[in-house]
C-alpha cells in the first residue's frame, strides 16, 4: 500500500521525522514492514553524499594550496576558518528555525570557498613582506590592515546580495532560503573571526620561521670580515 504525502507548511525532514515518530508506536504484524521512499529517500540520499563531500572538498582544497604555497603549514592556517564559517552557518540555521537540507548543505560549500580565499589574502600579503625581509609582527599587522578593506567588500557584497532571499523575500523562492541563510551565517561570524584568529595564527609560524631562519644564517667568513 502507497500513501502519499504532501507536507504543507512545514520542510520535508520535520515532516518525515515527525511520520517515523508516530509509525514507531504502532505494533506491526509479522511480515510487514514500513518505508519511507519519494523525495524522503532522494533527500537523505543527497544529504549522506554531502557528508562525504564536504571532508573531500576540504582536503581538496588544502592540496591544491600545499602546491601553490609550496608549504604544509600555511594551508592549514588558512583552513583555519573554515570551521569558523561552520559555526556560524550552524548557528544562523538554529535560530531562524531552518532545517539542514540540500540547499543549507549547497550554501555551505559556497561559504567555504569564499572564507578561504579570504584567508588567502592574509597569509600571502604577510608572506610576501617576510620575505622582503619585514618581521613577522610587521608582516601580520600590515597584512591586516591592507587586506581588510577587499575582505570586507567581498563579504559585505555577498552578504547584502542574498540578504533579501534570506529573509524570504518575493514568490518561489522558498527553497532557496536555506542556502542564502547558510552563506549569510557563515560569512557574517568568519570574516570577524578571520581578522582575529588567521593573523594571530600565522604571526606565531611566521616568528618560528623568520627564527629558524636567522638561526641558520652562517657566520661571516673572514675574508667577508
Amino acid at each position: 500500500i502507497d500513501v502519499l504525502v504532501t507536507p504543507v507548511g512545514n520542510d520535508l525532514g520535520r515532516v518525515a521525522n515527525d511520520i517515523e515518530r508516530a509509525l514507531a508506536t504502532v505494533a506491526l504484524p509479522k511480515d510487514v514492514t514500513l518505508e519511507l521512499k519519494g523525495e524522503v529517500a532522494n533527500m537523505r540520499s543527497a544529504l549522506s553524499n554531502f557528508a562525504l563531500a564536504l571532508p573531500l572538498a576540504v582536503l581538496l582544497i588544502y592540496l591544491v594550496m600545499v602546491g601553490l604555497f609550496r608549504s604544509f603549514i600555511d594551508p592549514l592556517i588558512i583552513l583555519v576558518a573554515v570551521p569558523l564559517g561552520w559555526i556560524g552557518t550552524v548557528l544562523m540555521l538554529h535560530f531562524t528555525n531552518t532545517s539542514v537540507n540540500v540547499e543549507s548543505m549547497i550554501g555551505t560549500l559556497m561559504m567555504m570557498g569564499i572564507v578561504v580565499s579570504n584567508s588567502i589574502l592574509l597569509v600571502d600579503f604577510a608572506n610576501r613582506m617576510v620575505d622582503a625581509g619585514a618581521s613577522a609582527e610587521r608582516a601580520v599587522l600590515e597584512a591586516g590592515k591592507r587586506r581588510i578593506r577587499p575582505i570586507l567588500m567581498t563579504a559585505l557584497a555577498t552578504i547584502l546580495g542574498l540578504l533579501p532571499l534570506a529573509l524570504g523575500f518575493g514568490e518561489g523562492n522558498e527553497t532557496m532560503v536555506p542556502l542564502a541563510r547558510a552563506v549569510v551565517g557563515g560569512l557574517a561570524v568568519s570574516t570577524m573571526m578571520t581578522l582575529l584568529v588567521v593573523p594571530v595564527m600565522h604571526g606565531m609560524v611566521l616568528s618560528r620561521r623568520v627564527h629558524a631562519l636567522v638561526n641558520n644564517v652562517p657566520p661571516p667568513s673572514p675574508e667577508e670580515i
